[in-house]
């Protein structure tokens, strides 16, 4: 079956999104997730998210699948916008036509993959770019990926590991985190690696992100934090090593790597009638200094609290006890007079 004149389907497409409102603008993407997706192994792949900076030139790939019919379209969305289509190509020949408004829009053919390529990048072009082919009588859509264009110059993240207070008969938890960077866009990997098995990935089901917004009248740190949590159970903690990959979108060097120790290698606290034999592993430091300092810093805030508050109600009754005397020897005063 050939596929439908892709000059009338996005005619159609334009017309009816200049007459939807924003909510409506949702249910219409809703509904093509619904209705044009026709098979989960057919997809177009796109990368999530890319950075340049102004003037520069981007090429934004879509990998495209055999079952794709005649054209590659793409497609550009803007924050509180309606959907546009900027070109379709056609994906024997190449042959490019742009819709109005994006004539300087161009695509790099190449084999599987027709990517859309913008020349002269300005900090309008920032948006999210769909890729979108026609597969039997659907059109199927990429996940998109979401450009951003920016003037400002680009720092590369501080990173660091933290091995949190644990008790080795619970879970272990391993905190990742890279900070004053910009732009925010930064990809956390955690791997294992025990004596048999070389480093493979973590499943994300134990990993946790998130990140912090530094205040919005700071303009100069963009952005204050971003961490990555991983929970792990203690038996696959003890017989793995760890490391966390941090890589930053904006950053052309090589990804940074903090190396975990192994939680085997914690020693147990010494008890009241133990000495340690041998000075304390620098992970033993980190444990203690972010773990007992805590909980002792706590108790003395505790206490501290505590006093002062029983000091305060000392003085309250001392003040009304004296007003009490001071009128009980007014009053004797008064009647023997």
């Amino acid at each position: 079956m050939t596929s439908p004149h892709p000059t009338m389907k996005t005619e159609a497409l334009q017309a009816l999104s200049a007459i939807m409102s924003l909510p409506m603008q949702l249910c219409f993407l809703f509904l093509i997730f619904l209705f044009c997706k026709v098979d989960g192994n057919v997809k177009l792949q796109q990368k999530t998210a890319m950075i340049k900076s102004v003037d520069k030139t981007v090429v934004i790939d879509c990998i495209f699948p055999s079952a794709c019919n005649g054209y590659i379209h793409w497609y550009q969305l803007k924050e509180n916008q309606i959907l546009r289509r900027i070109l379709y190509s056609s994906i024997s020949s190449g042959a490019t036509s742009n819709d109005a408004g994006f004539e300087s829009f161009k695509v790099d053919k190449k084999q599987s993959n027709l990517a859309l390529k913008i020349p002269e990048l300005k900090e309008e072009h920032s948006a999210v770019y769909y890729c979108a082919c026609w597969i039997s009588d659907k059109k199927v859509f990429g996940p998109g990926t979401r450009l951003y264009v920016t003037g400002d110059k680009f720092e590369s993240p501080k990173v660091s590991g933290y091995l949190p207070y644990r008790n080795e008969d619970a879970n272990q938890t391993m905190l990742c985190n890279a900070r004053d960077m910009f732009p925010d866009l930064v990809k956390f990997t955690w791997e294992k690696k025990n004596e048999t098995v070389d480093w493979t990935n973590v499943e994300d089901k134990y990993v946790v992100e998130q990140s912090y917004k530094a205040d919005e009248k700071d303009k100069k740190v963009k952005v204050k934090a971003v961490s990555s949590m991983m929970i792990i159970d203690k038996n696959t903690a003890k017989s793995n090593e760890f490391r966390c990959t941090v890589t930053h979108e904006g950053n052309t060097e090589k990804p940074q790597i903090i190396l975990m120790k192994k939680v085997s290698t914690l020693k147990k606290k010494p008890t009241d009638n133990e000495k340690p034999t041998c000075p304390p592993t620098d992970e033993t430091i980190i444990n203690k200094k972010s773990g007992d300092s805590e909980q002792i810093r706590s108790l003395y805030m505790f206490v501290y609290a505590y006093g002062v508050m029983i000091m305060k109600n000392g003085m309250y009754f001392c003040v009304v006890f004296i007003f009490l005397l001071k009128r009980k020897a007014a009053r004797k005063k008064d009647e023997s007079s």
